[in-house]
């Protein structure tokens, strides 16, 4: 009876034990869960982020075409205008 007795408590430590590593799964298994939202949020901000980038590049690519175009405006005004005082 004594062996009996030892292993019945020993199976039942080892059933506690079993239940505390459950828990413990679960609890990570929560926190992953937390952690991929987290990071589908931030992969969802660096998608905008990058799509605005791209909106600011196609501006300044703009802004500089508009440049280029005035500068030779401006060129072109100051020729004529030298072309005409000569």
């Amino acid at each position: 009876m004594g062996a009996a007795s030892q292993l019945m408590e020993a199976a039942t430590e080892l059933t506690g034990a079993a239940t505390e590593l459950t828990g413990a799964a679960t609890e990570l298994t929560g926190a992953a869960t937390k952690l991929m939202g987290a990071a589908t949020e931030l992969m969802g901000a660096a998608t905008e982020l990058m799509e605005a980038a791209t909106e600011l590049m196609e501006a300044a690519t703009e802004l500089m075409g508009a440049y280029k175009y005035l500068h030779l405006v401006i060129k072109s005004r100051k020729i004529t205008v030298i072309n005409q005082k000569l």
